[in-house]
């Protein structure tokens, strides 16, 4: 099996994440692969003996570019191709399995604040759903998202959870988490999120939700907001300031891959109040390093979390000050929590999502190209 990978879009945080997860177990499957992917960007890919990079300089939101990455894929006689997005090439002579990690653009347009890039994204995603021979999703709130607002029979979708990379478990050492500490400015204790500045992230209700808490703690609870400073950052930060918070929430900005576990192992506590998820990694990576977690109880994150969080309506503040307080002052539920948290992770390896997306590809090269 000769596969074609399209890893142009590894730069991006959620579809990088999963393509560089899913690359590094399938250099030991001992299976042919064509990874294109920017030249730019080879050196931070995994490698094998079973790998071929070929440069596709092209980015994969660009239009104009469809034809030619086409043109390259079909030269390079692949027997199928898998691009991790909706953004694939049409009329391919070959299978096509693209992975669909969610449909927030559908649900919540303002993540795209550019209405001719939503006109675009819908026209792709349609025409990326009609020509796939396989799909594969995240999560079964995924497939659900897919049917009822794309009209996508769930019979040609394969839920493939995403999983927990090996770098993520409890980081103990003291010199190291101090190091963390000083790399990003952080305290001593605080509240963690990390992720992308996003309307669906739901952070004004984390902030108004800052506000109330030191009524329940007896000591203030700093909290950390990390992730790249675009998209609704400045948005979030002038909240923050209108409530007087200045002083009790840090933004350090982007957090290296390699010093997450040591941050995640940092902090006291993780919150995640999502209105929507696809499938939503970081609190199951918090988990991996020991961190209990509170999360919303919308979309995708009681499938993933499952018993090891503390859940809450994220549409109230009450209720997340009320959950926060509650996993901050009762130490068996702390303790809890964290232990339930090292099983739940422990249930979502890389191994077995990458061995059942080799599966999807041998279906697929059972079916004729749709």
């Amino acid at each position: 099996m000769r596969v074609g990978f399209d890893a142009r879009a590894i730069r991006y945080r959620g579809i990088g994440t999963y393509s560089r997860n899913l690359l590094r177990q399938f250099a030991s499957s001992g299976h042919e692969f064509v990874v294109f992917c920017q030249d730019e960007e080879k050196e931070t890919l995994p490698s094998a003996d079973g790998f071929t990079f070929v440069s596709a300089n092209w980015n994969p939101l660009a239009a104009r570019s469809s034809g030619a990455f086409r043109a390259l894929v079909e030269e390079s006689r692949v027997d199928l191709l898998h691009v991790p997005s909706a953004w694939a090439p049409s009329r391919l002579t070959m299978p096509l399995v693209a992975t669909i990690h969610d449909v927030v653009p559908l649900i919540y347009p303002r993540s795209l604040h550019n209405p001719w890039l939503r006109i675009r994204y819908k026209r792709q995603l349609n025409r990326t759903l009609a020509e796939a021979s396989y799909l594969i999703t995240v999560s079964q709130i995924s497939l659900s998202a897919l049917s009822a607002y794309a009209g996508v029979d769930p019979a040609r979708v394969r839920v493939i959870h995403n999983g927990v990379a090996e770098q993520f478990h409890p980081i103990e050492d003291e010199a190291t988490l101090a190091a963390v500490r000083h790399r990003y400015s952080l305290p001593d204790r605080f509240a963690f999120w990390v992720g992308d500045f996003r309307p669906e992230k739901n952070l004004d209700l984390l902030v108004q939700g800052w506000t109330r808490l030191p009524q329940r703690l007896a000591e203030p609870l700093p909290l950390v907001l990390a992730g790249s400073q675009t998209g609704e950052f400045r948005s979030v930060k002038r909240e923050v300031e209108r409530h007087g918070l200045k002083e009790q929430v840090v933004f350090p900005g982007f957090i290296r891959d390699g010093d997450l576990a040591a941050v995640y192992s940092a902090a006291t506590v993780f919150v995640f109040p999502s209105l929507y998820e696809g499938f939503g990694l970081p609190p199951l990576e918090a988990m991996a390093c020991g961190t209990p977690c509170v999360v919303s109880n919308s979309s995708s994150l009681p499938e993933v979390t499952g018993r090891a969080a503390m859940l809450f309506n994220p549409t109230s503040p009450d209720q997340l000050v009320e959950a926060i307080s509650r996993v901050l002052t009762d130490r068996l539920l702390y303790e809890s929590l964290r232990q339930e948290g090292l099983r739940q992770s422990a249930q979502f390896p890389w191994a077995k999502a990458a061995e059942e997306t080799l599966q999807v590809y041998s279906g697929a090269l059972e079916v004729p190209p749709a």
